[in-house]
C-alpha cells in the first residue's frame, strides 16, 4: 500500500501555507481560497478549508532518509519547529518497528512525524533538506471499535497487519504505507492530544477499482 494523498480539514490555511511552504519549504502545488496542496516526495498533502469542523487535527507520518534522523531534528529546530517528547525524547525509538521518529505539531495542531525506517536503508549525506523527506507513510484512523474497521480494511483492500495489532492500535499495510487505527480511548504518541475523529480522504497507490467509498459509517474517503 501506498498512499498518494491525504486531504484533511483545517479552519485556516495561511498559516499552514507559511508552515510547510516558507518554512520547510514543501514544494505548493496548488494554492486556492478554499484549499492548498503540497509536495511530499512522491505524495501530496492537501488541506482543505471547513468552517463545519471545529479545530480539526489529525495524525500523519512522513518517510524520511534513514540514515539522517539526527540532521532532521537539527533541521528541524534551524526553523524553529518546536519538537514533542515522546516518553521523555525528542528522538524516540521503537524497537519493535526498528525506527526513530520525531514529533512536531504544525500550526493547526496535527501531529507530524518524521519516521527513520532502519529496515529501508539509504545514503549517507551530511545535510537534511526536504529531498529527504520520501513519502507520506502513515495517517491516523481513530476508531470506535478497531477490530472491526481493521476486518474491513483488510478484507476490501486486500492488505495485512503490519507486526500486530489489538483492539486499541492496530497498523494495516507495509513500511511505505499504512492506515494507522486508534481507539478514541489513546492519546497520539508525541502529543497531549486525545484521538478524535475528524472527516478527511486518502488517495492510495492506484488499485483494480478507482471508485470512491465511505469506510463504513465513518466520515473517511478513500480512491
Amino acid at each position: 500500500m501506498r498512499i498518494q494523498e491525504i486531504k484533511l480539514l483545517t479552519n485556516d490555511l495561511e498559516p499552514l501555507i507559511d508552515f510547510y511552504h516558507r518554512g520547510l519549504e514543501l514544494p505548493l502545488i496548488e494554492n486556492t481560497e478554499s484549499s492548498v496542496s503540497f509536495r511530499i516526495g512522491s505524495s501530496r498533502l492537501v488541506f482543505e478549508r471547513s468552517e463545519e469542523a471545529a479545530n480539526p487535527y489529525y495524525h500523519f507520518a512522513i518517510n524520511i532518509s534513514e540514515s539522517k534522523i539526527d540532521l532532521a531534528l537539527v533541521w528541524l529546530k534551524e526553523k524553529g519547529v518546536r519538537i514533542n517528547l515522546a516518553f521523555g525524547e525528542e528522538v524516540f525509538f521503537s524497537q519493535t518497528w526498528n525506527s526513530h521518529a520525531i514529533y512536531f505539531y504544525d500550526p493547526a495542531g496535527n501531529i507530524v512525524e518524521l519516521i527513520a525506517r532502519h529496515n529501508k536503508k539509504s545514503t549517507t549525506g551530511h545535510e537534511f533538506t526536504r529531498d529527504d523527506m520520501i513519502n507520506i507513510s502513515e495517517i491516523g484512523m481513530p476508531a470506535e471499535d478497531v477490530l472491526s474497521l481493521s476486518e474491513y480494511l483488510l478484507k476490501q483492500y486486500n492488505e495485512q497487519v503490519y507486526i500486530s495489532g489489538d483492539s486499541m492500535f492496530t497498523p494495516i499495510g507495509a513500511e511505505d504505507g499504512l492506515l494507522i487505527l486508534s481507539s478514541l480511548e489513546r492519546i497520539w504518541l508525541g502529543s497531549n492530544k486525545k484521538v478524535a475523529i475528524f472527516p478527511m480522504s486518502i488517495i492510495l497507490e492506484s488499485r483494480e477499482s478507482t471508485e470512491t467509498k465511505q469506510v463504513l459509517h465513518y466520515p473517511y474517503l478513500i480512491s
